[in-house]
């Protein structure tokens, strides 16, 4: 990839004679002599100050010769670099997570399944929101595991395996007077606000919202963008209520999450493209086969 004759040069400043150098390069002494000649004609540049015995070189020349040397090195250790990189991304299975979407499940799920997977490594490459580790499934992330439904799957053109379901639960203050009910009731809500995420996102709270706002207009509902920091602040200083899940639990820092009287719930798995690479394909292959 780099001109033969600067090549040839580095060769030559490394033997310091001909015929080594020549031998080396598997050319003629005659056409390494050439090479140099074309050097010396191309730049302008002296660089031999005597070619009989030892080769001499010029300042001018050792300093071509040097900097030229150094140059090939650094190339050659970047493309070294540059192949071992696609040899780990051919063998690593790059797991999505979020503040709502943690690896620690599918991880799990994925360890039981070791082999299916052959040599592949797992990585987990993290997001701050899911919309944005679903905007960088496959470029960046090959599959990540969260709750979803068939709106999801549809707005990103996505494919789940199902791993089981999730119920809407109850995040709330630990010091919360309710924190000791065992079984939170709907009518418990009543004069709370509750946060729930924004309508459109998934089904299971579209209908948990329209229901309160049909049977229960005594909650007071709030919507949201996306889980967050701020939002589980403003959860335990206004005593309200947060609809979760349980699988992101460990995303809820000091607020605990409590089961409600309901049958609010919505699938959970792994998802990934629907036009994924061949190397997901054949890890989702393996992980459905029977």
């Amino acid at each position: 990839m780099y001109d033969s004759d600067i090549e040839a040069l580095c060769v030559l400043y490394e033997k310091k004679d001909f015929k080594s150098a020549s031998r080396s390069l598997k050319i003629k002494e005659a056409s390494l002599k050439a090479k140099i000649g074309m050097l010396e004609e191309r730049y302008g540049v002296h660089i031999l100050s005597s070619d009989k015995g030892e080769v001499l070189f010029t300042d001018a020349g050792k300093s071509l010769a040097e900097d030229a040397s150094f140059i090939i090195k650094y190339a050659n250790s970047a493309i070294s670099k540059a192949r071992m990189l696609e040899a780990e991304e051919n063998f690593s299975l790059k797991i999505g997570t979020s503040f709502t979407t943690s690896d620690k499940d599918i991880m799990g799920f994925l360890e039981e399944k070791k082999d299916r997977l052959g040599s592949l490594t797992l990585r987990s490459v993290h997001f701050f929101s899911l919309e944005e580790t679903l905007s960088h499934l496959e470029s960046h992330v090959d599959i990540l595991s969260t709750f979803y439904d068939e709106r999801l799957l549809k707005r990103y053109a996505l494919s789940a395996i199902e791993i089981g379901r999730e119920r809407v639960m109850l995040a709330m203050s630990k010091g919360d007077e309710l924190s000791s009910v065992p079984l939170l009731d709907i009518e418990d809500l009543y004069g709370r606000k509750l946060y729930i995420p924004k309508k459109g996102y998934l089904k299971v709270f579209d209908q948990l919202r329209s229901d309160i706002l049909e049977f229960h207009k005594e909650i007071e509902l709030v919507s949201f963008d996306q889980y967050s920091p701020d939002l589980e602040r403003k959860v335990e200083e206004e005593g309200a209520f947060l609809a979760s899940f349980a699988a992101i639990k460990w995303a809820m820092g000091d607020l605990m999450l409590k089961n409600v009287l309901w049958n609010y719930s919505t699938q959970y798995g792994i998802l990934c493209k629907k036009d994924a690479s061949d190397k997901v394909r054949a890890v989702i292959n393996a992980l459905t086969k029977d």
